[in-house]
């Protein structure tokens, strides 16, 4: 059996066009199940190449979807009669998670370069949290609200950057 990949190029210093292949020989033992499972050790032999969407949609819909679930979040705390100080810390520990999550998604399932993870997670946390500090400031009017709004992306910054900086520290080591 023979896995083959071929690639049609053209050499930059001559011109000459020419087809590049690459074939990977494999025994036939005359088993489906034998057939299927070299399939499958064969595609873990390909390198994965980075997810392509554009970045710029996806860091309208993360900040979409960060702004509507604080927003449900803090509906749902009011609700319940929980203090603006618990909405407070239970809005930080769900920003914790969603950049978390996104930041493993980002990393080992879409295989982003670090520049890519963090500026799209910057940019849709950062304007997420300025839109929410605007929102608290009409709901809650306080003064805190205000310092909030100033202090709050800072924070977001310093998190995103830690956590992204573990992140990749843990997945070097697990490739080695």
């Amino acid at each position: 059996m023979i896995f083959k990949k071929s690639q049609h190029k053209i050499d930059q210093d001559t011109g000459i066009e020419f087809e590049e292949s690459t074939e990977l020989w494999v025994a036939d033992f005359g088993s489906h199940e034998i057939e299927q499972e070299l399939r499958r050790e064969v595609a873990k032999l390909k390198p994965k190449a980075q997810a392509s969407f554009s970045w710029t949609i996806v860091s309208v819909i993360l900040l979409m979807f960060v702004v509507i679930t604080e927003l449900l979040l803090r509906q749902i705390g009011l609700k319940m009669y929980w203090s603006e100080h618990f909405i407070f810390w239970a809005t930080w520990i769900w920003r914790l998670v969603l950049i978390v999550v996104w930041l493993i998604l980002a990393r080992l399932r879409w295989l982003l370069t670090t520049d890519k993870m963090f500026i799209t997670t910057i940019i849709s946390f950062v304007s997420a949290v300025m839109i929410m500090g605007v929102i608290k400031i009409i709901y809650v009017r306080s003064a805190w609200a205000w310092l909030n709004f100033l202090v709050e992306p800072i924070w977001v910054v310093l998190l995103i950057s830690f956590l992204g900086i573990l992140i990749i520290k843990i997945t070097k080591n697990k490739d080695k």
